[in-house]
């Protein structure tokens, strides 16, 4: 298995490779402006932002991604860029069209706009979505997941502001932002900040030390992904430590038994808290596949839909969750 994954990872590496020598080659200097009418900004970020814009020759409306150089190296775009393309043929993965250039400021490549925002935008605080909607982007989200780890690719940015909605009862849904992307078996250096979705392993890194990068760090941030749309609100700020809610939730871990969960788990099923212990497992290689959460689609997720006096029976774990306060989604 090991042996397959690493050919995957060398094929994947090849291709991608190839798409940045031939793109480096032929990579010209214009403006947007030249092919492309700016209509609005659909997002912005401390690396660049991303325009709405309609495409002169063919009329179709199309992101137009700009990357400040500034502060993003070429390399950084060519790989971004590479991996999208490399990727694209998913059908929950933004598809990038082949087209890239770079203006006197930033390096830009198309991609297809996704005009109902992004899933982040449908979440109420403190509240979420409701689980008929959340079960309807899961399975999209895990096939695109599946794909991009067949294909030796770990994300490591997916949260809800990077799963993009092509209409707004989530029937298509598209995971996005390959910028952080690299290959799995890359060593990842340590960072210096974290965000709710980070998983343990990332956080506990010291300065200088080097983790090579595995699934296991996207199957993580799924699982706080699934957590926040289901609920509005995240499970910890930090998985680490020094966080008091991430050592409830560690603490309830290894106690191994599901029915005892903090007041705050008590608003999930049985089943729930069982898939979230898979998908949040502390030790990265107990964790689960994206697609082996499927197996909980036809069961209820949310506490109020069931009396748990009535379903008092024995679910074995590996893992889990706890918590005590709200951190809010703002």
């Amino acid at each position: 298995m090991t042996s397959n994954i690493q050919e995957v990872t060398k094929n994947t590496a090849k291709q991608v490779l190839q798409l940045i020598t031939q793109t480096s080659e032929s990579l010209k200097m214009m403006e947007v402006s030249e092919h492309f009418d700016p209509i609005e900004e659909l997002g912005t970020g401390s690396y660049g932002k991303v325009l709405l814009a309609k495409h002169r020759g063919s009329g179709q409306f199309v992101a137009v991604k700009l990357l400040s150089k500034e502060k993003v190296p070429m390399d950084n775009f060519m790989v971004e860029y590479g991996v999208s393309i490399n990727l694209s043929s998913h059908p929950n993965i933004i598809r990038t069209h082949e087209v890239a250039f770079h203006t006197s400021k930033d390096y830009v490549f198309v991609q297809e706009a996704a005009m109902a925002g992004t899933l982040f935008s449908l979440v109420k605080p403190k509240v979420g979505l409701n689980e008929d909607t959340v079960k309807r982007c899961i399975p999209q989200i895990a096939s695109a997941l599946q794909y991009m780890h067949s294909k030796g690719v770990v994300h490591r940015d997916i949260k809800l502001d990077n799963i993009l909605l092509m209409d707004f009862e989530c029937n298509t849904i598209k995971v996005a932002d390959f910028g952080l992307a690299r290959l799995q078996g890359t060593e990842a250096p340590s960072m210096s900040w974290f965000i709710p979705y980070t998983a343990p392993e990332l956080c506990s890194q010291k300065q200088g030390d080097q983790l090579l990068l595995h699934p296991s760090i996207d199957i993580w941030s799924f699982g706080v992904l699934i957590y926040a749309a289901l609920s509005g609100s995240f499970p910890w700020k930090e998985a680490e430590g020094c966080d008091p809610i991430y050592r409830d939730f560690a603490w309830w871990q290894v106690r191994k038994n599901v029915t005892l969960a903090p007041k705050k788990w008590k608003k999930f099923s049985l089943e729930a808290r069982q898939m979230f212990w898979e998908l949040l497992a502390l030790n990265a290689s107990e964790r689960c596949s994206a697609m082996d959460i499927l197996k909980y689609l036809n069961v209820p997720w949310k506490a109020e839909m069931f009396s748990e006096n009535h379903t008092r029976r024995t679910v074995s774990a590996t893992t889990s969750l706890a918590i005590g306060a709200e951190v809010e989604i703002a």
